[in-house]
């Protein structure tokens, strides 16, 4: 019996995780805040998010998943964040 390619279902767990956080971003909706330094945390958290998911796919590209997962995760933290105090709203799907 063939050993379980561990590597591989990491490699596919990233993918699905990744395109989860593309179809998030696609489908969010903004509800800013009206404190216009409160709306500036908001638009930034995005930005950085927005930079942790293009790195998770430039670091899954390059087969380096421990750093492609820690960059997927901190982007769902940051958007997360901005659900959680009421500035996002969306919906997390998984497929395949």
């Amino acid at each position: 019996m063939p050993g379980r390619d561990y590597e591989g279902e990491a490699r596919e767990k990233l993918r699905r995780y990744i395109s989860a956080t593309d179809r998030v971003f696609a489908t969010m909706i903004r509800s800013p805040p009206g404190d216009a330094a409160l709306k500036k945390r908001m638009d930034e958290n995005i930005s950085l998010s927005k930079i942790y998911l293009s790195d998770s796919k430039y670091y899954l590209e390059k087969g380096d998943l421990v750093t492609a997962l820690v960059c997927i995760a901190y982007c769902e933290g940051l958007i997360d964040a901005c659900k959680n105090l009421g500035w996002l709203s969306y919906e997390w799907t998984f497929t395949g």
